[in-house]
């Protein structure tokens, strides 16, 4: 029956366009051979593009990860399972309407490009649509209005200098302006279109000097080719009062300061942000960008260091690593400065926090004494556990991860630090005890010229052999000491790895990057293998999934994530430009 109704819609598609194409009427071309940006008024805040959207779905469906999709089980149990008919239906009601395939179809529709913009002046959005085939454009318009008919909707038509607007729902209008089509929700938004498409007034967002500059910014990105950007007018936005918390001054959250602080500074000031997007075989990659100066950043040079210029150590590298990420932060400035960074708040948090750290060591003060003993260079690694010869075993197998740090004067903060971590377990213990956890046995050791301090917690006596204990068992907590480095680890394993390999053979990627971050997806599938038992469960728990489909779901997320490379993140300063930029690696095997 579903089938059937497509084929009549598909029918009646084709008739009516061929009578609607009969009676068009030929437009005045106006604008024409305008850019989207012309045809927009100066108060539009968000502009998307994309060049050339036929393009971007080529090479989407051309790429080699799709045929790896394909190529899996858990896909051909979806198609087998009737869940694409739908979607199949709707395709052939399109390609029978555009007497086109549907990709042949998009692409003359949108090889102009598609535009997507949002509007300050009443929050009104739209999406322009620019073909090199007007009569594409005429079908596709049809179309929708016999699909709209079809679904029984109220059908509202109006008259604009000469243009017919047809409704095709509550609030959203449509309107082909020769080769250009138009969607939005927002009547004066389309007026301004229709208006500049005729009149072609200099007024125009075209002709704003910021989004020229913009522009300029965009094109001097050194990038691979872009399938789409954008450009956000963040000083009408700022001005107007959206997102008032990210433009304040002062925060709430002190972590969400250390990590993006710097970030927020720039966007409290620029003009501007853009962003691209960029695909090819490798990968997809994306950029946020923003302008930049040196005297924005007051009172955050614990973030961008002196002259903008703090750069992130090498990431640290170690078997089956998980994620790594390194960033340049002046921990010991930023708590010292707290005042002129977070909010009353938070600031009565950390005055309640930073007297409780004194008082764990021993009347030193924590930000000055403490974090005042460390580097700038802060250094964080996650690896898989390999639980293989080991007893007992926890149920839930989480990943071992560790940071480090660089201590200025070792000698003399070396002993007080392991005596701090010595009493910290110690408190864990009694704490553990109150509770009913199991307990921490303290250990020593020394590695070379290395030296160790461990933890391991205690099993029960009768569960020495278990496969399901506690999540606790994860855990080993561990600080070593190698020279100038500190290393704080959950896992006595990966402290032993970090300070018996050679330095050098454990960094990797050196940038100047301000921070940077990567994500393995070989590791990541590890994981979820080591966790499979213990997902499914869950799954059948939450989801309420028989046993089969709950493996098939989890099984697929595993094959998914091994398609992948991984993820990679950096953040940039310059004199002039930051740039926050995120890249996703696909795999070259042709197999997951």
């Amino acid at each position: 029956m579903a089938r059937l109704f497509f084929f009549g819609c598909s029918f009646l598609v084709t008739c009516c366009i061929g009578s609607q194409l009969r009676d068009a009427i030929a437009e005045d071309p106006g604008c024409a051979d305008c850019k989207a940006a012309e045809m927009l008024p100066e108060s539009v805040v968000a502009y998307a593009n994309v060049p050339d959207f036929g393009a971007f779905v080529q090479t989407v469906m051309n790429h080699p990860l799709r045929s790896r999709i394909e190529s899996l089980s858990a896909y051909d149990a979806i198609v087998k399972s009737g869940q694409m008919g739908q979607l199949d239906m709707a395709i052939d009601a399109f390609e029978s309407s555009m007497k086109l395939p549907w990709q042949e179809a998009v692409s003359k529709l949108t090889d102009r490009g598609v535009t997507l913009v949002l509007d300050s002046s009443d929050g009104g959005a739209a999406i322009l649509v620019h073909s090199s085939d007007p009569e594409a454009l005429e079908r596709f318009r049809t179309f929708l209005i016999v699909i709209r008919d079809l679904q029984g909707a109220v059908g509202k038509q109006g008259e604009y200098r000469g243009f017919v607007a047809d409704s095709i729902g509550d609030k959203v209008k449509m309107v082909r302006l020769n080769d250009w089509f138009v969607l939005t929700n927002s009547s004066e938004l389309g007026k301004s279109i229709v208006d500049q498409y005729l009149d072609q007034a200099d007024a125009n967002l075209a002709n704003d000097d910021w989004f020229q500059e913009a522009q300029s910014d965009l094109a001097n990105t050194d990038r691979p080719p872009r399938v789409a950007s954008a450009i956000v007018d963040v000083e009408t936005l700022r001005a107007k009062g959206v997102a008032r918390e990210v433009f304040n001054e002062k925060v709430d959250n002190f972590f969400g300061e250390l990590v993006l602080g710097g970030v927020l500074a720039n966007v409290r000031h620029a003009a501007y942000a853009t962003a691209a997007i960029s695909m090819t075989d490798d990968g997809l990659g994306f950029e946020l960008a923003t302008p930049h100066q040196r005297d924005w950043e007051a009172p955050r040079e614990y973030y961008f260091g002196e002259h903008s210029r703090g750069a992130a150590p090498p990431l640290l590298d170690v078997d089956q690593r998980l994620f790594a990420l390194s960033t340049y932060r002046d921990l010991s400035q930023m708590w010292l400065r707290s005042g002129d960074l977070l909010s009353d708040r938070a600031n009565d948090k950390l005055a309640v926090a930073d007297t409780t750290l004194t008082t764990f060591f021993s009347g030193r003060d924590f930000g000055e004494d403490i974090l005042g003993s460390f580097s700038s260079e802060v250094q964080i690694v996650g690896a898989v556990q390999d639980f293989t010869d080991v007893l007992p075993q926890p149920a839930i197998k989480l990943p071992a991860f560790a940071i480090q740090f660089r201590m200025k004067n070792p000698e003399e903060t070396q002993p007080e630090l392991r005596r701090v971590f010595q009493s910290f377990i110690g408190f864990l213990n009694v704490t553990g005890a109150q509770n009913g956890q199991p307990q921490l046995d303290l250990g020593m050791e020394t590695l070379g010229a290395a030296q160790l301090v461990t933890a391991t917690y205690v099993p029960d006596r009768d569960k020495r052999e278990s496969l399901d204990e506690k999540i606790q068992f994860n855990f080993s907590p561990t600080v070593a000491f190698d020279g100038e480095r500190m290393i704080v680890s959950s896992s006595t394993a990966l402290a032993r790895e970090l300070v018996a390999t050679e330095e050098s053979e454990l960094t990797k990627v050196r940038t100047q990057s301000n921070t940077f971050a990567e994500v393995d997806a070989e590791s990541s599938a590890l994981l979820l293998k080591a966790n499979r038992k213990t997902l499914v469960a869950n799954n059948m728990l939450e989801k309420g999934h028989p046993k089969e489909a709950a493996e098939a779901e989890i099984d697929l997320l595993t094959d998914l994530v091994s398609l992948f490379e991984g993820v990679s993140a950096k953040l940039d300063f310059s004199d002039s430009r930051m740039s926050l930029g995120l890249n996703v690696d696909v795999r070259a095997e042709a197999q997951p």
